[in-house]
Formats: C-alpha cells, structure tokens, sequence
C-alpha cells in the first residue's frame, strides 16, 4: 500500500445563487440562477469523475476520500476549507466548470494558502480546451488534459508526483514552470473499455437529483457510461471536445452488471445512460434493454437520442426496460437553421420521434437552442410555434454559446457576435452572444414569451380530468402553482 500519499477527489460546490450540472455541455458544465432559500433542494447528479477515480486509486494502493461539496451543500468556503484541512491531503483532484471557474479556483487558491505542501490538480472539459486559463489565473499546479471521465495518466501523475519524478515524462498533463505553461505530449482518446469497473463504496448515493416520469413519479438517479464520444461534427456542440469523437460502448453485460450492483446493494431505482446517444448503435441498445429484461431488473432510467435514430421497434422494447424518459435535441423549428444545427435532420423526423415516445407513455423533454448567428424575429417565432406543436412533456431552453474550441466559436469572433469573454457567464442560459440582427434583450424577450406560452399550454393540459398526476392532489397543485408562476414571471 502506499500510505504515504494521500488523495482527495474534490468536487467543489455550486457558485453562490447558482445550480450547477458538471458534467452537462461536453462536460464545460450548465448553470441556472438558484436563489439560496431552495439550496435544501437536491442540487446536481453524482458526477462519473468520482466513482472511476475511485476504482483507479483503489485499485493502485492509494489512501483516498471523497468529497462532493454538491451533495453536502457546504455553507460557505470556510466550511469547504475546513473539510478538506481534516482529510490533510497530498494531492487533491478537483472537477472544474466553466460556469464555475472563477468561484472553483477561488476556493482553490484558499485550500493552496491554507495547505502549503498540497498538490491541486485540476480535472474536467475546462481543463483540456483552456488549461492556461486555469494554470495561469489560479493556484491550480497541474491539469489533466484528458477526456470524460478524465481519469487517464491520473496514477501515472500521482506516481510521478510520490517519486519526484520529472513531469515531462507524463503525458497530457499542463503545467507551469518559471512562469510559463508546459505541456506534455497529447494522449490518445479514452475507449471506454479500457475503464476500470466503478467504485461507489467511499460515495454515499442519496441526496442527489431526482427525474420526474410522465406519471409524476420520481427517482434519485445514478448516471451510467454506457457509451461514450460523438462522431457527429455539429460546428456548436461541445461533446467531442469532452467526450471524444470516436463513439465507443461497453457491452451490455458489464453495464446491466454495474446497474444490478447499484440497484440490489445500494438501493437505487433510477439511472442515466450518460452515452451521449443511446440509441446510435440500435442492436447496442435493444441488446442493453433486453438484459434488463432478462434479469427482471425493477428499474426506471432515463437517455439522450438524437431523433432520426429511434424506432417503434426500439421504442417499445425501451419502454419495456423501464425507460421513463427521452431527451431529445430539437435546437431549433426554422428548417434552414436545422441543416446547420442538425445535418441530415429534417423537422419531420423531429415530429416522428415525439410521436412515437409519447404513443410509449414515455415523458419527453425537448432541448432547443435560440440565438443562432442567423436567427432573427422570424425564425424564433417558427422555433415557437414549432415546440407549441411539438407539444412535448418538458423544454429546455439554452442560449447558443461557442464554448472554447468549438467551430461555432471560430464563426462568432470572425463575426464579431461575442458579447463577452467572462467564462463564468458561459451558463449556457446566459447570452454571451447576439446574433447578426438581435441583441442580448431580444433574445431574453423572446424566450420569455416562449416560455410563457409553453407554460399556458402545459396548464391547459393539465387541468384534463384525465392528465394522469391529477389522482396525486399535492403534485397537482405544485405543478399547477410552478406553471402559474412561470406565466407571471418567465425567467427560465
């Protein structure tokens, strides 16, 4: 064993009045104004870092902890600080966001002052696109400049850093000497089947977030990498720059394994496929579903899938595997916006996709993007009356943002559209650009309205005798008293 370094897995908390999803947007991270009276709440998903990590350093000898601020919603950084003096780490991994950034290497810089001997490694998307901005701005010493779920040459540092071994020797590690960045040759992209089976026996599994099934019954989810990477080369999406561009999947048998794992010893109805399309590779998925099935696993679980890859045939046996949930990416109602949004999809297969969920009994949940660099007031008001028909279960509406290392981004500064360079508002509800003909205002207009008529059409529906929460009194009222005030004050 090697006792004589120890390891702390940090994930640092949400940024004051903001939730944060770490994991979410390729892995730059999501964030939404979230006033401080509801931080009792169930805050974020267990992020995937952490159980991995978990496996590796269990697995290699080390002494580790596990911190989730997230889950334990610490009052302030002082409390932060005082957890993590307890442990008195060596070195310290910590998850870092965009949305976050500001506030994560803050309350780095605190730990760095307060523990003069400890190594902080910064970990996550962030890392891997911007690593002089964290190295150079912070008190960060290393970054690991791999991909979800960002553990490769984690032990290779950690060996190296115990036997002051020189770093250049390690690969896609940046860090700073004599005041410049070095950085070390590239790694490949992780294939998922080189990931070491997860470790939750140091990670308590409650208090994270629920989903909602269309019934209105809710789970506490784990997520599970079923796949991971994207071939598809939208010129916005940050899932390569996170994930990889190469999709590769685990075999059925080991991901059903971990789900039955979670499920008989940890107590664990929901799940997340964190693939970043379950339904890419069909004979995949219907093989992943009919293991469920075999082994008459009592679970509810919910996906992402891009519409022009589900069937009836693979619909029906999702459902039949205890699938609740879809989430879909719409982007957009206006058709020539589409073929940039979404190559090779036309809107009709969009409408199909819907059609055949909901003829499933399955909650949909539709994510649409508003400020293209094109979008005017035209083509906004056909993406509103496109989700009004559409009629899905639950919207999602994101502001376009070209994250860092992104074509997208490449095209707003060419096109002078960024409006700012502060990170920390790249929240992905934040407008940080405007388009060729609308600015910031018009754009929080427009969502506004869409989210107001939404919300009107939702409540109209759910005041149906036969809409299925209304047998369940206290869910009916809140979700009757959420749209109400969504239609008074749509802010998001």
């Amino acid at each position: 064993m090697n006792k004589e370094l120890k390891v702390l897995l940090l994930n640092l908390a949400s940024p004051p009045g903001r939730r944060l999803w770490r994991d979410d947007a390729g892995g730059f991270g999501v964030a939404i104004q979230f006033p401080q009276k509801y931080k009792k709440g169930s805050e974020t998903t267990l992020h995937p870092f952490l159980p991995y990590a978990s496996s590796l350093l269990l697995d290699a000898g080390y002494e580790f902890k596990v911190i989730d601020c997230q889950r334990l919603k610490p009052s302030d950084n002082v409390q932060t600080l005082s957890m993590v003096k307890k442990e008195d780490p060596d070195v310290i991994f910590s998850i870092i966001s965009l949305p976050s950034i500001w506030n994560d290497l803050k309350i780095l810089g605190e730990i760095k002052r307060s523990l003069h001997n400890v190594t902080i490694v910064g970990v996550g998307t962030v890392c891997r696109v911007i690593p002089q901005e964290i190295l150079l701005k912070g008190s960060v010493d290393i970054v690991l400049r791999n991909d979800f779920p960002y553990i490769s040459n984690m032990i290779d540092l950690i060996k190296a850093l115990q036997h002051s071994q020189n770093l250049k020797n390690v690969n896609g590690i940046s860090y700073v000497e004599n005041e410049q960045m070095i950085s070390t040759p590239e790694s490949p992209e992780l294939d998922i089947n080189d990931l070491p089976a997860t470790c939750y026996d140091s990670i308590p599994l409650d208090g994270y977030e629920t989903f909602t099934d269309i019934s209105g019954e809710s789970f506490t989810y784990v997520s599970v990498l079923d796949s991971k990477g994207c071939p598809y080369k939208c010129i916005y999406c940050p899932y390569p720059l996170g994930y990889g561009k190469e999709w590769t999947f685990r075999s059925p048998t080991a991901i059903i394994n971990e789900i039955e794992y979670i499920h008989n010893v940890r107590g664990v109805k929901g799940f997340a496929f964190r693939g970043q399309s379950f339904a890419y590779n069909r004979k995949q998925a219907i093989k992943i579903c009919e293991e469920i099935i075999r082994r008459k696993l009592d679970v509810a679980w919910i996906c992402e899938s891009r519409v022009n890859e589900v069937s009836r045939e693979l619909m029906k046996k999702m459902k039949e595997a205890g699938c609740r949930r879809i989430h879909y990416g719409v982007e957009t109602g206006d058709p020539e916006t589409l073929k940039i949004a979404k190559p090779g999809v036309e809107l009709e297969t969009t409408k199909k996709a819907f059609k055949i969920t909901r003829e499933n009994c399955i909650l949909t949940q539709a994510h649409v993007i508003l400020g293209w660099p094109n979008d005017d007031h035209r083509t906004l008001e056909d993406t509103r009356k496109f989700i009004l028909n559409l009629k899905p279960d639950i919207i999602n509406l994101n502001f376009l943002t070209p994250y860092p290392g992104t074509k997208m981004y490449e095209i707003a500064e060419r096109n002078s559209l960024i409006l700012t360079r502060d990170w920390s508002n790249y929240t992905s509800h934040t407008v940080v650009m405007r388009t060729k003909t609308l600015n910031a205002n018009e754009l929080y207009t427009i969502k506004k309205k869409i989210i107001r008529d939404f919300s009107k059409q939702k409540l109209r529906k759910l005041l149906q005798p036969d809409f299925p929460i209304v047998k369940r009194p206290r869910l009916f009222i809140n979700k009757a008293r959420s749209l109400v005030n969504k239609i008074m004050f749509p802010q998001d």
